[in-house]
């Protein structure tokens, strides 16, 4: 616990105090007419330690508007702890200047020790009761729930099971919800558990509708592909039977084909040997028909003995010669005439191949056929189990969604019970309910007597910015003076845990300062 007490505060030239010494006491009743300062002294110490009025405003100026001065000065004496610490404010000449225990020193340094006492929100909210409702709402928020601790995911789960407030001290078994949450939260948050499901119900939503159009389609598919069953293995088992059957006649036709051009090919040899031999013979015959000459061509003289017999050996040679020409020709042509004898022409296939291939084709296109709707079935059945997975994935997302808004609309209850067992009158809303996302957002609004804040009376409001300012103090543990200004519209009991400081507007009274110190 941290107690911080005002001890002195001085002016000079601040606002209407030309020059002013206010000594602290455990009360200070600031009184006196409007326009006399009282509101001035009182936001003297926000403007020391954050140059701000009691609202916080930055744009706050102290400096006198009707009358001359050098410099704007405010020193305040603290004690924090029971440590004093003397801290001073200026503004020279436009510029602002800082003392610590009258030691000048740099903005930073004196924002730093101020900072290391307490933060602006805080200390403002705890010294002026009124200044917590001119926050935002998110603010407001923010700084009620900054000490206090939410409640944890164990007391949610173990909330969201209970099914009345008899059961609040027994043990129960979670929920399927609570269950399923329990052990999603060991790995994520639930922000991160809302974000994660979102998206992936959102995905499989996506895919769960393109299943659906694409079992449509292989239905429709599969309904006009219907051509009752088909023995696969008997297609398969023919068409191996016709392909043994077209290579056949093709092995067979080629017999045919290498069969007759062999014979004619014989053919052709046997008549080229003819003509060669016809052609020998006639040199032959001409050879054996030529006459021996008696006499001599030149002379006309018989020719002698010896030259007869050389002119009977040189026909006998040229006989043989052309005898040795033909003579292997025909025994070449009788030995063609011999192999061609024995080649006889093969048949041509007793059947069509066009009816085999025609056949063929016709089984292929059955087997494919076939294949596609077996394919198509297959597809159809792998689609159906897309869609019934994808569709389990979406509702299982939908379902921790579910969890995730019981769970904070749970929270939300306990988080507000707790809060709300800080105060004896006021009440605080800390959620709302939004119908179209069946959610609950973070909200803020106090009430008192089912009025809200801003419709409350001026004391009304001291009222709640007391009893606001009494739960501050017990959570954040920091106690600072309280500052009430316009005090006369207050008739209700003030209870503060150290000083108090009040303004009370006396009509044409000059400004009084009365302290006096408990007892």
């Amino acid at each position: 616990m941290k107690r911080i007490r005002f001890k002195q505060l001085e002016l000079r030239n601040y606002k209407v105090h030309r020059s002013l010494m206010v000594d602290y006491g455990d009360i200070t009743k600031l009184s006196g007419k409007n326009g006399e300062g009282k509101s001035s002294i009182g936001e003297a110490p926000a403007w020391v330690f954050f140059g701000t009025d009691l609202f916080g405003g930055s744009k706050y100026n102290p400096t006198p508007t009707n009358y001359e001065f050098d410099a704007v000065h405010a020193s305040l004496l603290i004690s924090v702890d029971g440590t004093d610490y003397l801290l001073t404010r200026e503004i020279v000449k436009g510029s602002n200047k800082y003392y610590l225990n009258e030691v000048p020193v740099k903005e930073g340094e004196y924002s730093g020790f101020v900072q290391s006492l307490f933060d602006k929100e805080t200390f403002l909210s705890l010294y002026y009761p009124l200044y917590f409702f001119s926050l935002h709402k998110d603010k407001q928020r923010d700084l009620l729930l900054r000490y206090l601790l939410p409640p944890a995911n164990s007391e949610v789960l173990a909330e969201m099971s209970r099914s009345s407030p008899e059961q609040k001290q027994k043990e129960i078994a979670l929920n399927p919800q609570a269950a399923r949450l329990a052990d999603a939260l060991k790995k994520h948050s639930i922000d991160q558990l809302a974000s994660l499901h979102t998206d992936l119900k959102n995905k499989n939503d996506k895919l769960h509708i393109q299943t659906q159009g694409s079992v449509k389609t292989l239905t429709r598919q599969q309904q006009e592909g219907e051509t009752g069953p088909v023995d696969q293995e008997a297609i398969t088992s023919e068409l191996s039977s016709l392909k043994d059957r077209i290579e056949a006649f093709d092995t067979d036709r080629q017999k045919v084909a290498d069969r007759n051009s062999e014979i004619r090919t014989l053919h052709l040899k046997i008549e080229g040997l003819t003509q060669q031999i016809e052609a020998g013979k006639k040199d032959y015959d001409a050879a054996a028909a030529q006459m021996i000459e008696q006499e001599c061509r030149t002379c006309g003289q018989p020719l002698t003995e010896a030259a007869r017999e050389k002119a009977e050996q040189a026909k006998k040679d040229a006989v043989k010669y052309q005898a040795d020409k033909v003579n292997p020709l025909i025994r070449e042509r009788k030995a063609l005439r011999e192999q061609l004898a024995e080649l006889k022409p093969l048949p041509e296939p007793g059947y069509s191949v066009s009816d085999l291939v025609e056949r063929s084709n016709e089984l292929r296109a059955l087997l494919q056929t076939e294949l596609t709707r077996t394919k198509v079935m297959q597809e159809l059945e792998k689609a159906k189990k897309d869609e019934a997975a994808y569709l389990q994935a979406k509702n299982d997302s939908i379902f921790i969604l579910d969890a995730i808004k019981a769970f904070k609309a749970k929270e939300a209850e306990l988080q507000t019970k707790k809060v709300q067992d800080l105060f004896s009158t006021l009440s605080v809303r800390l959620f709302k309910y939004v119908k179209t996302s069946g959610e609950h957002v973070s909200d803020f609004m106090i009430q008192m007597d089912g009025k809200d804040y801003v419709a409350l009376s001026a004391g009304e409001k001291i009222a709640a910015g007391l009893e606001l300012t009494e739960v501050l103090f017990k959570q954040s543990e920091l106690i600072v003076p309280c500052f009430i200004d316009g005090i006369e519209s207050y008739t209700g009991k003030v209870a503060v845990y150290d000083q108090l400081i009040t303004g009370r507007a006396v009509v044409g009274q000059e400004l009084k300062i009365d302290t006096e110190d408990a007892e």
